[in-house]
């Protein structure tokens, strides 16, 4: 979706298959009979395991629940992985004959693909051939297998460290090191490439899979919509399979022809979302509770001898019903007219725009296509494109629509171009809202290529197209869009103000779906900006919305940036709650980075905690299961988190060799946020090397580096990063005036993550240096997060004890002992303190 923080969301889509006119003797065919029994073998490609005799297919050890189907298209490209597989051949070998819908094998191949966690844009398992079919192209090795394993108690698997106890050796440092990396900066998280609502006015690039909800849903409340709101239910179609494309392609006919009505009509993906989300036959009433519409209208569809008869079923909010009726010689005439008589029921609110024949391409085929749009098959809409007649492939609706097919199959510089094209030729006076879509889309283009600028400037003359027109849910998605154009050229309050419009105008078109994208994007601005709170609340409204609809990506992404809202809010148990939850979307991912991007929040939330070998095992397995070529920043930010424990354990050596890649490498400005963390750390590691001259040299190029950013986490960490260096060169009157401005900085953006960072590290310089009436107030700055977070309470234990405040030092504690899970407290702070002489007074006594 169309979202700033949608960085690790996969574009999905499937490429073309078959080519019309293509001659079947020039197939596949196959070379033996079809059979999947002579297969006996274990293999193993990716991460993944699949024995076919036993019919299991592992996900590092975990079983996936297949189709048999889904199954065999697996079993079958890999028994073949020689050469490329013919549709025919594979349908055959599947569903026992050659002439199963083709809609039917495209559907199953992208199920296969979700499974293995990949998609038609990555195709980095089964590639898709051109007009032909498909061909396995991940690289497989043989399993040997045992003849008999060994018993558990010989078993070699390594066994996870004993949590350390309180009374054991730590690191001086530990406070400092544990804390440096949990913010991970929204920036990293947010600042991206994104646009999920990339094509035309009506439909989404990309859906994704949508799993069956967990046993306790959360119910979201319903936006706010205009009053008048129909929704458009998929058609029961009575009728032979061929016509099964009725079912969606009738729901958004009918829409359409309300809206050119002026009538409010919910986005049929709302609905397509919903529907695959939950039950069926329970989606009237998941839509009310959603969309809360004042109308129903329910299509059905029934063949007869003469053509067809088409009826609408209006329903009201209290259920009460009226139905009219009408027919012709195909459905989709039919569809027109019972229109018409619906209108003529509830009311046009604006001439409606009826195109003569001669005028568009054939209705039924711009039906079929959308139907194929709205229900993920790419493949089937490109074929259906492509085998219109040349005149009708020129017409302006079905060039937007290919375009649409490039951008799902990932192709975005194809469908640019073509609608860089298509939009000279479309002057805004002879249809002003059709090139306002068109240049909606090319922004949405442009913004997926790194373009901002352009994006902005053409999503300009979108809108004022639109200025004279009542087209809500096409201007919500063009401020939508042009709002993540500005956000990711730094233009923050400019960008706020077109989610704001969006909001609005969404609101009236009754998109639910969109009004989620834009709590998204709010909350990712508000965390780049600071506003971890602000974000929060976002993230939290956009996970119930997008539950609600099953939207997979959209929703890891919202759970997963709640998790680093939590960490900068230093709420560590609500982080892993939330990264608890996230734990039923593993499997069920269209990709496998997002899937590493959920682990990665839980590994994080499980550090914050204190359960460091749980972390440790967590990152370990990403480390190994992530390309560092395709996805950098995620192998950047997991070997941050692991030289965090690193630091954490006393292992400094180890530490600075996961974070010295990152610094030195990763300079696209994409990569900052990890560059600024791995920087920071690095340097924490040299210190604790006692390499202080090494750490000076890094420090400078830190700080020289971070001032022209522009980013205050980044300068605050730079000023810390020198005030630390300073007092190891014990330069103590200059690394003070260093903290302070890192402390004032960070009062004034108010992020407790920032705040804690720098008081724990002056803090403990100053009591290390028995100034402990100046380090009090600084200890009291974060005495707030001391009940939930560890690093805060131990720093009131290590003030309490080098003040000899016996009964204070033992409540404090008690209260990191609590926290602390597997994270240990240095010995001399459990021992009882000694009363300590400040001036002429003895303070607390030792007990």
């Amino acid at each position: 979706m169309e979202a700033v923080l949608a960085r690790h969301a996969a574009w999905r889509g499937l490429a073309q298959t078959t080519a019309p006119g293509h001659d079947p003797a020039l197939w596949s065919a196959p070379r033996e009979d079809i059979t999947l029994a002579r297969v006996s073998q274990r293999l193993r490609f990716h991460h993944f395991e699949i024995d076919l005799a036993a019919r299991e297919l592992r996900d590092g050890g975990r079983l996936l629940q297949l189709s048999p189907k889904i199954f065999d298209c697996i079993a079958y490209l890999l028994d073949n992985r020689e050469r490329a597989v013919g549709r025919d051949e594979l349908m055959a070998a599947v569903w026992g004959r050659a002439d199963t819908a083709d809609s039917q094998l495209g559907q199953a191949m992208l199920k296969a693909r979700r499974a293995l966690g990949d998609s038609g844009e990555a195709q980095h398992t089964i590639r898709t051939v051109a007009g032909f079919g498909y061909r396995w192209i991940a690289d497989v090795h043989e399993v040997e297998v045992a003849a008999e394993p060994p018993p558990p108690a010989q078993a070699a698997a390594p066994v996870p460290p004993a949590p350390e106890p309180d009374t054991g050796a730590a690191p001086a440092a530990v406070t400092r090191e544990t804390r440096s990396g949990r913010r991970h900066w929204f920036a990293a998280a947010a600042v991206a490439a994104v646009a999920a609502v990339v094509l035309s006015s009506a439909f989404w690039a990309w859906r994704q899979p949508h799993p069956a909800p967990p046993p306790e849903r959360v119910v979201a409340a319903a936006p706010a919509s205009a009053p008048d709101t129909l929704v458009v239910l998929p058609a029961r179609v009575d009728a032979d399979e061929e016509f099964s494309w009725l079912r969606l392609g009738m729901m958004e006919f009918v829409a359409a022809r309300l809206r050119a009505a002026g009538r409010t009509v919910a986005p049929s993906e709302n609905v397509v979302s919903a529907l695959r989300a939950g039950d069926a036959a329970q989606l009237p009433e998941t839509i009310r509770a959603a969309l809360k519409p004042r109308y129903l209208v329910v299509p059905h569809a029934r063949r007869t001898d003469h053509g067809w008869t088409v009826g609408l079923e209006l329903q009201d909010r209290d259920k009460a019903a009226r139905e009219v009726t009408a027919s012709g010689e195909d459905a989709i005439a039919a569809a027109r007219a019972a229109s018409e008589r619906l209108l003529d029921v509830i009311g046009r609110l604006s001439p409606a725009a009826v195109a003569e024949a001669a005028a568009l391409p054939s209705e039924e085929l711009l039906s079929r296509i959308d139907a194929a749009l709205l229900a993920d098959d790419l493949d089937g809409a490109r074929r259906l494109l492509q085998s219109a007649p040349p005149e009708q492939r020129a017409a302006p609706e079905l060039r937007l629509r290919l375009a649409q097919v490039e951008a799902g199959a990932g192709r975005f510089d194809v469908a640019e171009a073509d609608l860089r094209r298509l939009l000279a030729e479309v002057p805004p006076e002879t249809d002003p809202v059709l090139r306002a879509s068109i240049a909606s889309s090319r922004g949405a283009m442009l913004v997926r290529l790194g373009r901002a600028a352009e994006a902005e400037a053409v999503l300009d003359s979108s809108m004022e197209t639109l200025e004279s027109r009542s087209e809500p849910a096409l201007l919500g998605k063009s401020h939508m869009r042009r709002g993540v154009a500005r956000a990711l050229q730094g233009k923050a309050d400019a960008a706020m103000a077109d989610f704001a419009q969006a909001r609005i105008a969404l609101q009236l078109a009754g998109d639910a779906l969109g009004l989620a994208q834009v709590e998204l994007n709010e909350g990712a601005l508000s965390g780049v900006r600071n506003h971890p709170g602000d974000a929060l609340e976002s993230f939290r409204r956009a996970e119930r919305q997008f539950e609600r609809f099953g939207i997979s990506s959209e929703l890891v992404t919202s759970m997963a940036n709640q998790v680093v809202a939590h960490r900068v809010l230093l709420q560590p148990g609500q982080g892993l709650e939330v990264s608890q939850r996230s734990l039923a979307l593993l499997g069920r991912l269209p990709s496998p980075d997002l899937e590493h991007l959920l682990k990665l929040r839980r590994a994080q939330a499980l550090a914050d905690n204190g359960r460091w070998s749980d972390a440790e095992m967590q990152l370990g397995e990403l480390a190994r299961g992530i390309d560092p070529a395709r996805e950098a920043e995620l192998a950047a930010l997991t070997a941050n988190e692991r030289a965090l424990l690193e630091l954490a354990r006393g292992r400094a050596a180890e530490a600075y060799a996961l974070t010295e890649p990152t610094a030195e490498k990763l300079t696209a400005p994409e990569f900052d946020s990890a560059r600024s963390e791995a920087w920071f750390l690095a340097i924490r590691a040299l210190h604790a090397q006692e390499r202080v001259a090494e750490a000076g040299a890094l420090t400078r190029r830190y700080a020289a580096w971070a001032a022209p950013s522009g980013n205050t986490t980044f300068v605050i960490h730079a000023r810390l990063a020198e005030a630390e260096q300073a007092a190891a060169e014990r330069r103590y009157a200059e690394a003070d005036r260093a903290y302070e401005d890192a402390l004032r900085a960070a009062n004034a953006q108010n992020v407790p993550a920032d705040i804690a960072d720098v008081a724990e590290s002056w803090a403990g310089s100053l009591i290390a240096r028995g100034e402990l009436i100046r380090a009090a107030p600084v200890v009291g700055q974060i005495a707030r997060y001391a009940e939930h977070d560890f690093g805060s309470a131990l720093l009131q234990v290590r003030l309490y004890h080098a003040l000899g405040q016996g009964e204070a030092w033992r409540s404090a504690l008690d209260r990191a002992r609590a926290l602390a899970m597997e994270r240990a407290i240095p010995p001399e702070l459990v021992k009882p303190p000694a009363a300590v002489r400040i001036g002429n007074a003895t303070v607390g006594v030792g007990n």
